[in-house]
């Protein structure tokens, strides 16, 4: 009898631990991105789910790209677990496949990241770019920046 009762704890006892570690109900995400400034090229998002590796394309948990638009661009990502995620997005208007930057590395393309977060000497931080997926579906807007053009050198008229 007392084998028994020490049974029916031990299930009793691993009935709450499964019941306490299901997971959270996944959350469906959709990102749209704003102010493309043509619909020239592909649109490129990744999402990262933790600091490590953020901004590096090989750690990010998602990577997609679409056909630019006049409009907002639509990126539905399905059910993501609850938690902390961070995006970047570029507009790559000459559809050659990589981020285009100047000469000394400023961002040559549309470029942004999630949560408004911007670059300074470099990349922002996850925690700059961070959101929060719950257990419901969300609707996230990332708006692009582009480079400022480069001033035009004017041209010298000599007087005479």
């Amino acid at each position: 009898m007392r084998n028994l009762r020490f049974l029916a704890i031990g299930i009793a006892t691993i009935l709450g631990v499964n019941a306490a570690s299901e997971p959270a109900a996944a959350g469906g995400l959709t990102v749209v991105i704003e102010k493309l400034r043509n619909g020239a090229g592909i649109v490129h998002l990744a999402l990262w789910g933790r600091a490590e590796g953020f901004t590096d394309a090989n750690a990010a948990l998602i990577l997609r790209e679409q056909p630019a638009a006049p409009g907002p661009v639509r990126f539905d990502l399905g059910d993501l677990k609850p938690g902390l995620y961070a995006i970047a997005t570029y507009h790559d208007e000459n559809g050659n496949g990589e981020f285009d930057k100047t000469w000394i590395g400023w961002p040559d393309e549309g470029l942004g990241f999630s949560n408004g977060a911007w670059i300074g000497l470099g990349p922002p931080s996850f925690e700059e770019a961070a959101f929060e997926i719950r257990s419901n579906s969300q609707v996230i807007g990332v708006a692009l920046r582009y480079p400022d053009p480069a001033p035009r050198a004017e041209s010298r008229v000599e007087r005479q």
